[in-house]
């Protein structure tokens, strides 16, 4: 057992997608050599491909640093911060929220530039927001790592374990997926832009988010936060062709002219107030509001054959209907084949909307406000680690309604400019040679196993233990459940047994290594959803509805000690936005307050 070669580098970043490209630029900028390692295709992998809506920052920033003459200045900075703040149940960490603020506009402008010289068209809109699709997002990125000298790309490349020596990352761990070869990474700091967990069989994301970076560095020793807190949103069920795309919410968001009601099984309208109705539809926080109330229609038993809920549309005329289609091809169309979304056909759903036909639409997850903890600075409590991304946490709290897509480009962008300072101040530490090896015995020690499970098997075990104990809706009795069930999975893992004994593009072994990092993050989620006794945000607890500020204004923390999982609680990092006390009966009513002057 040993590696096959030997990759150096001042700065490695890794993840093919925002957070990891516009790292590997910036740090690159700084003068570091920079290598970027991607699982798949670099641009086209990771999270930020299956972007349906799109991305903004202030208007105030869009006029003064931008220059656009769509944006509308009354959105200012203040206000973007006052509604991150305000939409994270106030569990964001102030000073990461003011670095998504200050440097988003920053990460923006050099996007537009990359965007505009790789030709690319975007539809603007007020206060400072662009719509495109997740291809063309990626499109500018790699138009960025195009322009910019000196950064060795590796591709189809798995970086599966961080290395450290005297608590200071030295470099990782790699498997190049097409041979089987081991790689040894030796780097004085490392940028993680490797994405959030998906627990669920649910989702609307791509298929690995196994919370690959975040497991990794916490066996490295740093602390993960905010586990408890997945987003999700509106997501198609039917018809067949369409499932998981998220074409409802983008209908939703496109087509505000048309009106809907959203029925149950029995054809009756789910209990959604219409001041609900007025703050949240055509937006973001329509996500957890769908979220709130598909989850407690189906714990009710009141969910439709697919497990959805059904858009009625028959209040609209035919010409509405084709106004509203309209206008969402004449934006769509930029990107998508007419009639199409993501290569899929519309044709059924269009048949289904102008006929009258109630459309079935369930909730998939899309995005995990928690991850590694990080500072304004992306440093993690490991010497030469960074974060980026949906990867770390802080920024959204207890429930995300900004962009993910500036989240990656500020942070990747803060991530990749400081790791270059770091190793241009560091020496490289010595490689742990005791480490290596067991990393080595670990990997290659799976084609050992006998008589144990089936790593495909395991990991949908995983999904289906987080289906019953960790949805939308929990309770104390199914958590405790579900992490018994994780707890017996960890167990199974150590045995995990590949059908394939050859290394070379062995999905099954990298399978294997992703469901170990799945049940880490799983794990932290279930134990925190456990120790917080209210509802905040995405975490919904039908024994403990109530948003609980006096006792559970508080992040739950993991860090590994002595080969387990402890947990300890902190309360947000506070900058200027006093956090409030009291209670609120649930999460929509939260909003609702008139106390907490929201306003997007």
């Amino acid at each position: 057992m040993k590696f096959a070669r030997i990759v150096e580098a001042d700065v490695l970043a890794v993840g093919g997608s925002g957070a990891g490209i516009t790292a590997a630029v910036y740090a690159a900028r700084e003068g570091a050599r920079a290598v970027l390692v991607s699982k798949g295709k670099i641009g086209a992998s990771g999270n930020a491909i299956m972007a349906g809506g799109g991305f903004g920052v202030d208007g105030e920033s869009g006029k003064n640093l931008l220059k656009l003459k769509h944006a509308d200045p009354s959105f200012t900075k203040e206000r973007l911060f006052d509604c991150i703040v305000k939409e994270s149940f106030y569990l964001a960490d102030q000073d990461l929220a003011r670095q998504y603020v200050d440097d988003g506009p920053l990460a923006v402008r050099d996007y537009l530039g990359w965007a505009e010289r790789a030709g690319l068209d975007l539809f603007c809109c007020p206060p400072a927001n662009w719509i495109a699709s997740g291809l063309v997002f990626n499109k500018a990125l790699l138009q960025g790592l195009r322009e910019t000298p000196g950064i060795e790309c590796l591709e189809d490349t798995a970086v599966v374990e961080l290395l450290t020596s005297g608590g200071k990352v030295c470099g990782a761990a790699g498997i190049d997926l097409y041979t089987g070869e081991a790689i040894l990474f030796r780097a004085a700091a490392v940028v993680l832009g490797t994405g959030g967990y998906m627990p669920f069989s649910e989702n609307n994301t791509v298929t690995d988010m196994t919370g690959d970076g975040p497991a990794m560095a916490y066996r490295a020793g740093a602390r993960l936060a905010d586990m408890e807190f997945i987003l999700s949103f509106p997501t198609a069920v039917v018809p067949r062709e369409m499932k998981g795309s998220i074409y409802p919410y983008v209908f939703e968001y496109n087509m505000r002219n048309l009106k809907y009601t959203i029925r149950d099984c029995n054809g009756d309208p789910l209990p959604i107030p219409e001041e609900v109705v007025r703050l949240s539809r055509g937006g973001k926080l329509s996500k957890l509001v769908a979220s709130y109330y598909f989850g407690h229609a189906a714990a009710k038993g009141l969910a439709g054959p697919n497990g959805g809920f059904f858009y009625d549309y028959s209040e609209n005329t035919r010409a509405e209907k084709e106004a509203g289609l309209k206008l969402f091809y004449s934006r769509f169309d930029r990107w998508h084949r007419h009639g199409y979304y993501k290569g899929e056909s519309l044709a059924e759903v269009e048949r289904m909307l102008f006929q009258d036909e109630p459309i079935e639409v369930g909730i998939g997850a899309e995005y995990c406000m928690g991850g590694v903890e990080i500072n304004a600075q992306m440093e993690t409590c490991v010497g030469g680690l960074y974060v980026a991304g949906e990867a770390g946490s802080g920024v959204f709290g207890a429930c995300r309604v900004g962009d993910g897509l500036v989240e990656m480009m500020c942070q990747g962008m803060r991530a990749g400019i400081n790791a270059a300072a770091y190793a241009k101040g560091s020496d490289l530490p010595a490689l742990d040679g005791q480490q290596a090896d067991a990393c080595l015995e670990k990997l290659f020690g799976l084609f050992e196993h006998q008589n144990g499970r089936n790593p495909v098997a395991l990991f949908h075990d995983v999904q289906a233990a987080c289906d019953r104990g960790f949805g939308v809706i929990r309770s104390g009795g199914t958590l405790e459940a579900a992490l018994r069930r994780i707890r017996e999975l960890q167990d199974e893992w150590q045995s995990v047994t590949l059908k394939g004994k050859s290394r070379a593009y062995n999905l099954e072994w990298i399978g294997a290594l992703q469901t170990e990092n799945l049940l880490t993050c799983c794990e932290a989620g279930i134990r925190a959803a456990i120790e917080r006794k209210e509802s905040r945000g995405c975490h919904i607890r039908s024994d403990f509805p109530a948003v609980d500020h006096d006792h559970y204004l508080l992040k739950y923390v993991h860090r590994q000690e002595n080969g387990r999982m402890a947990t300890e609680a902190r309360r947000p990092t506070v900058t200027t936005m006093p956090l409030p006390t009291g209670s609120r009966a649930n999460v929509i009513e939260y909003f609702l307050d008139p106390g907490l002057h929201y306003k997007r």
